[in-house]
């Protein structure tokens, strides 16, 4: 039949009949859903539509209506709109084209000027009519508002069971529920077990990195019980770096009943289409926190403690964060904070040792180009070495009898996950035999299969068993007796432990972060001094200072600004350059100078440069002039100032000097002067406390 809407410039085009279903499940469990959307296509037929003409579009079956994102089929069907090749836009519910009110009007407004029919499984509309499209809007409007209060019905009911605790999407390694909605460690030891040895061996690594990196070494495998198995069928394999990090933060392993951990934020992507993202929030967001909900294999505190030791470890969380301990050298690294800005100082390694700078100010100032301060941490590191030494010294003793007994915890339980394993592969083993053996000798083939498994299990048992006996010839059961007096000596030489070789950076590093909380670093530049005050993780404080590390020839800013505050009245700065070059005295960075630099160092530092009419009121008078004014040789004038007869000004030895022409004329000068002339080869100071020997 055909419809009064229809026209012949309709029936020339193609009708779409779009399919959808909003997730992956509905599409695997309400088959009968799907066969009615595709019945559609019968009822496009009868009006008037040939079967070449009728383009079923079914891609985006499980993707939702709420938004365009990924819905391939739904933007062939715009497109076919507006170029013109749709004459019938069709569908069961027209809700299953989209459920965004704005996206809806969109396409209404497409189909309206286009010229092409909307239909569903009741009737048809024309976009171009009045009437049709106000029922359209409606029906859009009140196709986002069913959305919305089915999903809120579906988080309310989900919230209402969560909030007693009986909500779960999954379970960690360890815990199963056999009797909803009761949660429950594994009955099986083996399990327990391994779980238990992940959650202990974190407190000894520093981050969950090394700790994948140890179970890696020990060919650690992790039992879990896929979803929708059976809880006694429990599978071992080797974890993942993302599993390992997620079991040693996740907080069900405390006994804690969490959800709302990940928040949904909903953005724009560039095209405008809604997209929606999953973040992790603080824990004062979580929607649910219930303590004591189920058995614990840890403590609310070493939890904490877990999820503190990965946010610490976290390079990316700002320039507060410690970061990872390192491989590298550097002891303070990580710990050092700049008293000027607060900003973390980064570590640089070279050849010459290690070097802290902070990059905070450059920041702070919009990408100026002065930092904050820099230096050296070769003297520093070892002023904290010694501190640290101080401080575990008394416990050395203790420590090593800790020692011992974790070599042997540690051994037992290594060789107690190997026996679970080849206990593991023996059960395995027999179910296999015992499939193959009730298997008829009729059934060839399955035998075959059967009998090809059973092998694999056995060799699985052979291998597990070799890896134990070698454990076993490997490893003693308990410590030496050597091994005891060495660990004994250890103890009461922290020093000699300390510098071990075996003892690596990354160790000290942990040492360190466990006993210091920071360090509050400045420099100060007059005296050119690091200063420390290092925040014990007890309350107390210590300071430490060391005359910052430099290079040949370089002074310290402040004297170096003193020098050239008094160098410059006499001198100008080219020739201020090459008496600073003449005496090997480098610029900040360790260049020779130049008149540039000379005069860039001044504008920095606010000081004037060499003025010959302020020279000459003043009376600054160098060697030379001094000399010529007192017809003498520059010699003798270096032999009285030395004496202390004629007061001068000399920042630095070898440098020239800056003589004021008022001294000249004191009487105790004017007398050794007098006394250079008569033929008397020094000069002669009147001072009764001074031997004089001519």
């Amino acid at each position: 039949m055909t419809h009064a809407l229809i026209k012949p410039h309709h029936l020339e085009r193609s009708a779409y009949v779009y399919l959808r279903q909003s997730s992956p499940g509905q599409v695997r469990k309400n088959r009968e859903g799907r066969q009615r959307q595709q019945a559609m296509a019968e009822r496009v037929a009868e009006l008037g539509w040939p079967a070449a003409r009728i383009i079923l579009l079914d891609q985006d079956s499980g993707q939702t209506g709420s938004s365009q994102h990924g819905r391939n089929d739904l933007h062939r069907l715009l497109e076919a709109i507006v170029t013109g090749k749709a004459g019938l836009v069709a569908a069961r519910e027209l809700s299953r084209l989209v459920r965004d009110n704005q996206d809806w009007s969109h396409l209404v407004r497409l189909c309206r000027f286009e010229n092409v029919l909307l239909a569903d499984e009741h009737r048809l509309y024309d976009p171009g009519d009045p009437q049709d499209r106000m029922v359209l809007g409606i029906q859009g409007a009140f196709n986002e508002f069913e959305l919305s209060m089915i999903l809120d019905r579906m988080q309310q009911s989900l919230r209402q069971k969560a909030d007693r605790g009986e909500q779960y999407d999954a379970l960690p390694p360890g815990y199963i529920c056999r009797q909803p909605p009761l949660c429950e460690k594994h009955p099986d030891p083996r399990v327990q077990r391994a779980v238990e040895k992940v959650l202990g061996d974190f407190q000894r690594f520093s981050s969950a990195r090394q700790l994948y990196l140890h179970l890696l070494d020990e060919m650690f495998q992790l039992p879990m019980v896929m979803h929708g198995s059976d809880w006694r069928e429990v599978e071992w394999s080797v974890p993942s770096y993302s599993q390992i990090l997620e079991l040693v933060r996740n907080p069900t392993y405390a006994g804690l009943y969490v959800r709302g951990r990940r928040k949904a934020i909903v953005t724009l992507d560039s095209d405008g289409h809604k997209q929606t993202k999953r973040r992790r929030v603080p824990q004062d967001a979580w929607d649910v926190f219930l303590e004591n909900h189920h058995p614990a294999y840890i403590t609310r505190e070493a939890w904490e403690r877990n999820v503190e030791k990965i946010a610490a470890n976290a390079n990316v969380r700002g320039p507060l964060a410690k970061g990872a301990v390192g491989r590298g050298c550097s002891l303070m690294a990580g710990l050092l904070r700049c008293r000027r800005c607060g900003h973390r100082l980064q570590a640089r390694y070279s050849s010459k040792g290690v070097r802290y700078v902070c990059f905070g100010g450059d920041r702070q100032r919009m990408g100026g180009s002065a930092r904050c301060l820099a230096f050296s941490g070769g003297g520093l590191e070892s002023l904290l070495a010694e501190e640290i030494l101080e401080v575990v010294g008394p416990a050395g003793v203790e420590a090593a009898e800790r020692a011992a007994q974790r070599l042997a915890m540690q051994h037992q339980q290594q060789r107690q996950l190997l026996i679970d394993r080849r206990q593991a592969a023996i059960e395995a083993e027999q179910r296999a035999a015992r499939e193959y053996k009730q298997t008829d000798v009729t059934y060839t083939a399955v035998r075959q299969a059967l009998g090809a498994e059973w092998e694999t299990a056995l060799a699985r048992v052979a291998a597990e068993q070799s890896r134990l006996t070698e454990f076993d010839q490997r490893q003693p059961t308990l410590p030496t007796a050597s091994q005891r007096e060495q660990l004994a000596r250890l103890g009461d030489d922290v020093k000699r432990l300390w510098n071990h070789p075996s003892a690596g950076g990354d160790l000290k590093q942990q040492l360190a972060r466990v006993l210091i909380v920071e360090i509050v670093v400045d420099v100060h530049e007059e005296l050119d001094e690091v200063l420390l005050l290092i925040h014990w993780s007890g309350g107390q404080h210590t300071q430490l200072r060391q005359a910052r590390s430099n290079r040949r020839g370089k002074l310290p800013s402040g004297q170096l600004r003193s020098l050239i505050e008094t160098l410059r009245k006499v001198l100008d700065d080219a020739s201020l350059a090459a008496a600073l070059n003449r005496e090997r005295i480098r610029a900040t960075r360790g260049q020779t100078w130049t008149r540039q630099r000379v005069q860039h160092f001044r504008q920095h530092a606010g000081i004037a440069g060499f003025d010959a009419t302020l020279k000459e009121a003043s009376g600054w008078l160098t060697q030379s002039e001094t000399a010529t004014r007192l017809n003498i040789s520059p010699m003798s004038v270096h032999r009285l100032v030395g004496s202390g007869i004629l007061p001068a000004e000399q920042p630095h030895r070898g440098l020239p000097m800056v003589i004021s022409a008022s001294n000249l004329r004191h009487q105790e000068v004017q007398r050794a002067v007098l006394a250079l002339k008569s033929g008397h080869p020094r000069p002669l100071p009147d001072d009764p406390r001074q031997t004089k020997f001519f």
